[in-house]
Parts: structure tokens; C-alpha cells; sequence
């Protein structure tokens, strides 16, 4: 039996095993059934070899590991085939270089840098490193490994092999699995624990994840964004009041993919949103598949780590101005207004309006907050900026979005206090700005019907 060096989930719904012995096999990640095996490395252009770790990064990107260097594989929003970018063509970027604050064991313990084991992207803008038996956090938004890593598998990964891992992949939906030697464990996402395992032979099937689980939301289809969610639905993450959800044995009854649905109470995975014009609400209505999908990953991506977020308070989602066919009456916008939570014990609130758009603008100044003066607003905000880029509308509307994706004080489809720091007064950019002053804009699709 070949053992797994590496695994990664696609966002075209497959799942790959790389083997040492440089064949891949492939998985549907819809169906669980692996489609074939012992398939020529050759058919990922640019890899020399199988990878240590592999994992998708999202924006039309993924990254595979080789000993202390990295290559970046491009996913074309074409028909063209996927390939290492040929800035990443020998010789390639080495992990000091590019991936920064990891572990260099100067305080005891292995130097990361010299490669790594496994890498898997949780789909909440963490990417979780694995050496040895250790592993550590990546911040997507930070772009480098969290503070106090790492950490030891053993405590923190209930039932995951102690002693470390060699292949790790999440499709999306409940279920992550993780590899080490000949065998396999499937890890419960939604309990933080493995829940099954097993050798890794011809029976081994990945549980069904409905299509779309590792895509962007902007590029679901209807159809894609139904499944996904019934399956949150199932998974106790939501709740709708209509119109009603009908499950049946080949699938959802109702709602049909094309029906605005309203969800109530308007708690996505245990974070309420809440409107500030109507904050006793109890429901989000005339809301688009595709966006509700938006507002459950907003809530991973917002509560992946410290910390601890209750609320993300808005100005309006499936409502606004009197265009009908605007993206916000087509319930495809969020109007994100602030963040509300606890930290240390303490309550906090963070208000989008007067921790951002009130802020003094100090000639020269593009970006106004600031994290040497409000390091959980700043984390925040930005966390919130890099999952609309990552997930909605960012520089285009739908396959265009690609990295690199927009930066705070540049333009796009993501509008906030700090959009456009350059236009000139006056322009269209400038007037876009002084409208978002108490809010992040955030869409899905075009902005206006014709």
C-alpha cells in the first residue's frame, strides 16, 4: 500500500491524495467515491514531485509545500489547464521567504522553516500548519502564523494522531480527514473531535459534501447554494421560517433555489445579526441563497479566534433604497455596521461609524485605523475586509475575482470609510467613500439588474 504524503480539496468538488511514489488519486468530494488512482503526477504541471503539504488558499490559488521551499498553483478562471505560475518555476520561494513567523525553534523544537507536514485551510481564514507533533495557526487576513504557536496536537485536537500527521484535507461541509501512514481519521468539525478512522485502503470513501462547499459564495450557482444550505440546516447552524424547509430522500423539497428565504431567528452558527435600524428584529427576510451562505462563512471567518463574537450589527441585508433590482432588494448585500462580543472577560462593541468613519484623516494617511491604537478593531475590520474580498464581489463580479485581491484604501466591490483613498473630490470614487462612512458594503452578483 502507498501512504499519503499530501491531500488538498479543490474548489472544482474533487479531492486529491498525492502518493510518495509521485501518483495522485481523485475523489469526488460530492459523492465520496474516489474516481480513480494511481494517476501520473505529470498532470499537475510544474510539480516535481509529490508535495509534503498542499492546501488551497482561495482567490484562484493554492500552495504546495517541498522541503523549505513553496510553489503557488494557479486555478485559471478559463479552460486552461492548472499550473505552478511561472514566477514559482524553479527556483522556487523558500518558506522563510514567504510564509513569515514560523516557528524557527529558538526556543526548542524543529525549524519550520525547513518544510512542513500538512497544511489544511479550515474555510475560516485559518490555515492550520502540522510538523511533527505540533501544529500552528495561519492568519489569512495577518498573513503569518498567530501569536503563542505552536502548539502541541495532543489537548487540542481531541483524538487526532499525537504524534503528527502526514496529509490533511477539508472538502468543506462537517468533516475534515487527516492521514498518517496507512491510515485515516475523519475529523467532526462541527464537534472538534474525530468521530471515525480507519486503514486506508480501496474501501475508504469521503462522507458527501454538497458542490460549492470549498468555492467562493459568489461563484455558486443557485442550485449549489441550496444544497449548502439544507445542509447547514441539517447541521443545526440556521433555522427558516420561510418558506418552509422540506427534506426528502433525494434531496430538499423546499425552499426551490430560486426563492428568497427568510431566516429567523437571524443566528448563523450562534452569531446573531442583528439590524441597527430595527434592532428588535427577529428575522432576515427576502434573502438570496447565495448570500445567506455568505453570512454563515462571515461568522466562521469572524469567530475563529479571539475574540469571542456574539453580534455583527448591520444597516440592512435584504432590504434598501427603492431600485428593486438592486443588489440589496435582490437580498444579495450586506451592509455591515459594527461587531459586538467579549474579550478577556469583557464585553466590547466595535462600531464601523465612529471606530473608523469618524476617525481624524491625517494628510496622508490612506488607512486610518490603526493597530497600535486599536488592535481589536483593527483585527476585526480587517477580518471582515479580507472575507468579502475572498468570498463576494471584490475587483469584478464573479470568475474575474482573483488575486490578487484588493487592499485597504484600494478600490472594487467591497466599499467602506477608507474605500478609495486616493479619488479626488468629488469623483465618483470620493462620493462612494463619504456615503460608507458607518458601513462595509458587501455583495454578491451584479449590483443592478437591467
Amino acid at each position: 500500500m502507498v501512504t499519503v504524503r499530501s491531500a488538498v480539496s479543490w474548489p472544482n468538488d474533487k479531492t486529491y491524495l498525492f502518493h510518495a511514489d509521485d501518483t495522485y488519486d481523485r475523489y469526488d468530494s460530492v459523492t465520496g467515491v474516489r474516481e480513480d488512482s494511481g494517476l501520473p503526477l505529470s498532470n499537475w504541471p510544474g510539480l516535481p514531485r509529490s508535495p509534503d503539504a498542499f492546501v488551497w488558499w482561495g482567490a484562484g490559488k493554492g500552495y504546495a509545500f517541498l522541503g523549505n521551499t513553496y510553489v503557488r498553483y494557479d486555478n485559471p478562471t478559463d479552460n486552461s489547464a492548472d499550473t505552478v505560475e511561472a514566477e514559482y518555476l524553479p527556483p522556487h520561494f523558500t518558506l522563510e521567504e514567504g510564509w513569515p513567523g514560523l516557528p524557527t525553534g529558538a526556543g526548542g523544537g524543529p525549524d519550520w522553516r525547513t518544510g512542513i507536514d500538512a497544511a489544511v485551510n479550515w474555510g475560516n481564514g485559518k490555515v492550520y500548519l502540522f510538523k511533527g507533533d505540533s501544529y500552528a495557526r495561519y492568519d489569512m487576513t495577518a498573513d503569518r502564523v498567530d501569536p503563542d504557536y505552536p502548539r502541541p496536537i495532543a489537548g487540542n485536537w481531541t483524538g487526532l494522531f499525537p504524534g503528527g500527521v502526514d496529509a490533511a484535507t477539508y472538502p468543506g461541509g462537517r468533516f475534515a480527514y487527516f492521514f498518517r501512514g496507512e491510515e485515516f481519521q475523519r475529523f467532526d468539525v462541527d464537534a472538534d473531535r474525530v468521530d471515525a478512522s480507519g486503514p486506508l485502503d480501496a474501501s475508504f470513501r469521503l462522507a458527501p459534501t454538497p458542490s460549492g462547499a470549498v468555492a467562493p459564495a459568489r461563484m455558486l450557482t443557485p442550485a449549489q447554494a441550496n444544497k449548502l444550505m439544507a445542509d447547514l440546516i441539517r447541521r443545526g447552524k440556521l433555522t427558516l421560517k420561510s418558506p418552509a424547509f422540506v427534506d426528502g430522500p433525494a434531496g430538499i423539497v423546499s425552499p426551490t433555489p430560486d426563492q428568497r428565504v427568510v431566516v429567523s431567528p437571524p443566528t448563523f452558527g450562534g452569531v446573531r445579526y442583528t439590524n441597527q435600524i430595527a434592532p428588535t428584529s427577529a428575522v432576515i427576510d427576502n434573502l438570496d441563497q447565495r448570500m445567506l451562505i455568505a453570512l454563515y462563512r462571515l461568522t466562521r471567518w469572524i469567530n475563529s479566534s479571539a475574540p469571542d463574537v456574539a453580534e455583527l450589527l448591520h444597516l440592512g441585508i435584504g432590504h434598501g433604497g427603492p431600485n428593486l433590482k438592486d443588489c440589496h432588494n435582490q437580498g444579495r448585500a450586506l451592509d455591515l455596521s459594527g461587531i459586538t462580543g467579549e474579550l478577556n472577560g469583557s464585553a466590547f462593541t466595535r462600531s464601523v461609524k465612529k471606530d473608523w468613519g469618524n476617525l481624524p484623516r491625517p494628510a496622508g494617511v490612506r488607512v486610518r485605523i490603526d493597530p497600535a491604537v486599536d488592535p481589536l478593531g483593527f483585527g476585526l475590520f480587517t477580518t471582515a475586509f479580507r472575507f468579502a474580498t475572498f468570498e463576494c464581489e471584490a475587483t469584478t463580479i464573479g470568475a474575474g475575482n482573483k488575486w490578487p485581491m484588493p487592499e485597504l484604501g484600494g478600490t472594487g466591490f467591497v466599499i467602506y470609510p477608507d474605500y478609495a483613498a486616493d479619488a479626488a473630490p468629488g469623483s465618483d470614487n470620493a462620493n462612494l467613500r463619504a456615503a460608507h462612512q458607518d458601513h462595509f458594503h458587501i455583495q454578491i452578483g451584479v449590483t443592478r439588474l437591467p
